[in-house]
């Protein structure tokens, strides 16, 4: 089996000097690779095939054969590092806990064991004034926060 402390490290290898960054790395029973990187600014498909080929140049296809994919992040995917939640600060998020279910608004500020979450702006009534920013507790396990896809 490939070993995903080997992949790290030639990703890492790869990306210095850049704002690329590892978010993770699956190595799948049959060999399958997948990389998936993020960047403070953005991720192009030019970075990512730059990555596979710095891996496969330094990996034996002939001791062991896998398959490899390089992939950015996306929008699809929880942001699961301080950095990511750093480039998300001033932008809209989803959040999803066990405690509060899901909330869709303005990451303000994160640390260690909680996130502020701006709820996306309403307009003020009698009735229902606007609301104000949730605390969340950040529970890495059980917290999920994801970039909000605005259309």
């Amino acid at each position: 089996m490939i070993n995903k402390e080997l992949i790290a490290n030639l990703v890492a290898e790869a990306i210095q000097d850049t704002d690329l960054f590892l978010v993770e790395v699956k190595v799948k029973p049959s060999n399958v690779i997948e990389v998936y990187v993020d960047a403070d600014s953005a991720v192009n498909i030019d970075q990512c095939v730059a990555i596979s080929r710095a891996i496969e140049g330094k990996m034996d296809r002939e001791a062991e054969d896998f398959e490899l994919s390089v992939l950015s992040w996306g929008l699809s995917g929880a942001l699961k590092m301080d950095r990511q939640l750093q480039k998300y600060v001033g932008k809209d998020v989803e959040v999803k806990n066990k405690e509060q279910g899901k909330l869709q608004g303005t990451l303000v500020a994160f640390d260690a064991e909680k996130v502020e979450v701006a709820p996306a702006p309403k307009k003020a009534s009698k009735k229902k004034p606007v609301e104000a920013p949730a605390h969340l507790v950040l529970d890495r396990k059980t917290t999920e926060i994801k970039p909000a896809i605005v259309f």
